[in-house]
């Protein structure tokens, strides 16, 4: 008896969900922000990153990425300020041969409701960004492709 309650519960509750109530992996959701690393002197071929380390520039610190050798990387960007700042470290487990470039990125922020179970995505608009780059520097040119962050896309080229 014990045995079919419980099984009889669980089919009504599996059943009574309805499509809000579950947020599938396949809905978009809040958009990262994604980087290709280009060659400066060929600016069409991809280059990899080489002991890469990104950290967000915030009261701890955080650290995104560490000694990573990527074409391609996604930023997650703040929802909860129009502003997020990024340090790029090359050569990150080189205590001498540190080379870090800062990358400030500006947007606005516009929230999209995507249903009950997922609630709302956050898409960035108007990004522009400042940075600290020289030709010293291991960044050697930074494209914005695109001013809005919205989906999955290359948004930005980084050129070393």
């Amino acid at each position: 008896m014990k045995r079919w309650l419980g099984l009889s519960f669980m089919f009504f509750a599996l059943w009574s969900c309805s499509k809000d109530d579950l947020c599938s992996g396949e809905t978009p959701t809040t958009p990262l922000l994604t980087i290709e690393f280009l060659d400066f002197t060929d600016r069409t071929t991809p280059k990899s990153t080489n002991d890469l380390a990104i950290r967000v520039r915030d009261t701890d610190s955080t650290v995104v990425y560490t000694s990573i050798s990527e074409v391609t990387i996604s930023l997650p960007l703040d929802t909860e300020t129009d502003q997020s700042l990024f340090y790029f470290i090359d050569q990150a487990s080189s205590v001498e041969n540190l080379d870090v470039v800062q990358l400030d990125l500006f947007y606005r922020r516009q929230d999209q409701y995507v249903n009950r179970a997922c609630a709302f995505k956050t898409i960035y608009t108007n990004m522009a960004f400042e940075s600290d780059n020289t030709p010293l520097s291991w960044i050697r040119d930074i494209e914005l492709l695109t001013p809005t962050v919205e989906d999955a896309s290359v948004h930005m080229y980084i050129y070393h």
